[in-house]
Parts: C-alpha cells; structure tokens; sequence
C-alpha cells in the first residue's frame, strides 16, 4: 500500500471515528440512554465496517468507492461540526453531546480526506473501474 494523502486522512478519519465512538460511550451520549450502549456499539460497529470496506475498493482504484468516500467523509465533517455545535448551544457534554473532543479530529480529516478523493477521483476518470 503506497501511503498517499488519501490513505493518510482515510487511515486517519478511521483513528478519530473509533476514537469517537469509545468518547461517546464514555461521555454518555445521549442516544445510548435510549438505545441502550450493546445496541450503540452494535450499531456503530457496522457503521465503522461499511468505511474500511470502502477503503479496500479505494485501495483498489475502484471509481466509484472514491465516491463513497466522499459521503464518508462528508459525513464524519458534519458529525464532528454537529457535536461541537450542540456541546456549545446547550453548554452540557457529559450525558448529552459526548463526542466534540474527537469531533475536532474528524472535521480535520474529513475535510482534507474528501478534498484529496476528488483530486484522485478527477485523475482516474473513466480509467477506474
């Protein structure tokens, strides 16, 4: 594996959402109260298997991975956002908004991480498969 800017942020974007989600588990973000935290980490660990499958196609030149990609970490950005949004307004963390810390890291990959998978996306064209 050749580690180019879209391998370093993916690799780093998949560091910061397991990160995110052992800091909401720990914190008590609001949804485990609901949902309880088995179905909380069942949940996210399907959440987190659809990326790193993702990443193999990307390893792979796959054209429209690059794609998904792309919602992926469009997605993490706004999650990020979306937690550092809600801690600030409602000035509470612990039981309700857990997740702003890690929410940091995954603004700052995310951005970059989409930005470089158009680059590439644009460089294989209609190559990729």
């Amino acid at each position: 594996m050749k580690l180019n800017k879209v391998n370093l942020f993916y690799l780093l974007l998949l560091f910061f959402h397991v990160g995110h989600v052992l800091e909401e588990a720990w914190g008590g973000f609001r949804v485990i109260g609901i949902i309880g935290i088995e179905w909380f980490l069942a949940v996210n660990w399907l959440l987190f298997s659809i990326p790193v499958v993702i990443f193999y196609f990307i390893l792979e030149k796959r054209r429209w991975a690059y794609l998904l990609g792309m919602i992926y970490g469009a997605v993490m950005t706004l999650n990020g956002i979306g937690h550092n949004i809600v801690t600030i307004v409602t000035d509470r963390y612990f039981g309700f908004a857990a997740g702003g810390f890690t929410g940091i890291g995954l603004i700052l990959t995310g951005i970059p991480l989409v930005y470089y998978l158009m680059g590439e996306y644009r460089e294989i064209g209609t190559a990729g498969r």
